[in-house]
């Protein structure tokens, strides 16, 4: 009776069934339409072969193929950095430190003058900033009003030259009440 079927799909519904347990067998079987014993015969035969599927590729790291035959191949070349190269793997880099030294000094004095530019910036914009705000609120207005009254307070003074009008200092003037 399971000569009637692929091998592939023997593998399908036996990898099927070991995935899924015991349990399941039997939805597995409906499912594919096979008998309950051909599924738990194709599951048995898996597992007892499974190590035969994966024992001679697994060493080599190749599932279900050959792994390729290593090749000895022999180069010779007159140029001694492709020998060099092939014999380690790599090519040989010629760096010219100079250079190298040279602009990276260049890049990172270019970036220390940028972002030194960028604080001055951002300095000089924000002070032009609070001077602009200053001086068109009304607190800049009171506080200027207020320090000319003071001054007018604490100061002498001609009030109105033709009729003999003078001011002094608001302490003079307490004073000179005061004693009279």
């Amino acid at each position: 009776m399971s000569d009637n079927y692929s091998s592939e799909f023997k593998a399908k519904v036996a990898l099927d069934a070991v995935s899924q347990g015991r349990a399941v067998i039997e939805k597995v079987a409906q499912k594919y339409d096979v008998p309950e014993e051909e599924v738990i015969a194709w599951a048995s035969q898996l597992q007892a072969d499974a190590a035969k599927v994966f024992g001679a590729t697994e060493e080599a790291g190749f599932v279900g193929e050959e792994a390729p035959k290593a090749e000895n191949v022999t180069i010779t070349s007159d140029n001694p950095v492709f020998s060099f190269a092939v014999d380690r793997g790599v090519t040989k880099d010629d760096i010219n430190y100079s250079q190298l030294i040279f602009w990276s000094s260049f890049g990172v004095t270019l970036l220390i003058v940028f972002i030194v530019g960028l604080v001055y910036f951002t300095q000089y914009s924000l002070f032009e900033a609070q001077r602009e705000v200053s001086s068109q609120s009304h607190f800049s207005e009171v506080v200027e009003l207020r320090s000319n009254q003071e001054q007018d307070l604490n100061s002498f003074g001609v009030v109105d030259l033709e009729n003999g009008i003078y001011r002094i200092p608001i302490d003079s003037a307490i004073n000179k009440m005061a004693i009279d």
